[in-house]
């Protein structure tokens, strides 16, 4: 049985993700909350200091070597480029995620926006905030260059409140990135490339309701967004899995807002659609694929609710 590291236990693709892997591998886990062991008492939970922490890395290591780890899965985007380069055949193991480069470019959201413009693949008018001088008007969107989620996201109304998120947020202008407010309707794409660049699939969710995440989406297959992948494909060379935000404009324009490099928190559809994204990896690995890509079933509905758990700590 192969054995897999997975970080990020705190999040929303859990427990589902470890009650559909379980049977299959021995799945080891990391995060910084130490209150998840009350959450999940029979996982193999192991304590991680915050990533920003250098003894990060070396519990990483250390766990990779003692427990003989196959495959690293880092579903934190702060630890994404550094697992890459340094955790990448530390000892035997491989990791689940896009090549570096990839991945650097990813979690810059102003050059993504200028590579997609330059590769024709999708042209969103993107400023840095200390370049910009109301040239988009109001309403604008303004999100952290650098950052993850729904932190620092917010739609502005006019000037005085531009300059209150600074004050209040604590951006500086040239860490913030402003695009016009996109109408349309919002899809969350997850798509799988094997270490070989070959495409495995691609999976259209549209976004029904959403609040930091996805709440509610529902499966689809749209023929022009599986050409706006394959294009991002073929000019990135990704390298493993990676989920793409864009619009479909009422015109019928696809505007790509943003690329994280990793499973996305609508991972779960894909597998629950029978398309499953880390199976489908691990089958692949060092092995050509040259087949169709593939989908999940369409009209699948995700909704996420909440769950009450008490324990005394």
């Amino acid at each position: 049985m192969r054995k897999l590291l997975i970080s990020g236990l705190g999040g929303s693709l859990f427990p589902y993700l470890h009650d559909r892997l379980s049977s299959d591998y021995e799945i080891h886990y990391v995060d910084a909350d130490p209150q998840l062991k009350f959450l999940y008492p029979d996982l193999n939970f192991h304590v991680s200091p915050l990533i920003s922490d250098e003894s990060y890395w070396i519990l990483i290591k250390e766990l990779i070597e003692n427990l003989k780890i196959d495959f690293y899965i880092p579903l934190i985007d702060e630890e994404i480029v550094e697992a890459k380069r340094n955790i990448e055949d530390f000892g035997d193991v491989k990791v689940i995620s896009p090549a570096a480069d990839f991945s650097e470019l990813c979690l810059n959201k102003f050059v993504l926006m200028q590579r997609l413009k330059e590769a024709n693949i999708s042209d969103v008018i993107s400023y840095t905030g200390d370049f910009y001088n109301s040239e988009l008007g109001f309403p604008i969107f303004i999100k952290p260059i650098s950052g993850r989620g729904s932190r620092g996201i917010m739609k502005i109304k006019d000037a005085d409140q531009l300059d209150a998120y600074y004050k209040l947020e604590g951006y500086t202008p040239e860490e913030i990135l402003i695009q016009p407010m996109l109408t349309g309707v919002e899809y969350t794409v997850g798509a799988l490339t094997n270490n070989r660049n070959d495409l495995l699939s691609i999976s259209s969710k549209r976004i029904i309701k959403k609040k930091g995440i996805t709440q509610i989406a529902i499966t689809e297959n749209n023929q022009a967004i599986d050409q706006i992948v394959k294009k991002i494909v073929e000019e990135f060379k990704p390298c493993g899995p990676f989920n793409v935000q864009l619009i479909l404009t009422p015109s019928g324009d696809i505007k790509v807002f943003e690329i994280n490099p990793r499973f996305s928190t609508t991972t779960i559809m894909e597998i629950e659609g029978g398309a499953d994204p880390i199976r489908a990896y691990l089958e692949y690995f060092d092995k050509d694929y040259k087949g169709p890509f593939k989908s999940p079933v369409e009209n699948m509905y995700l909704h996420r609710r909440w769950e009450n758990i008490f324990y005394n700590a």
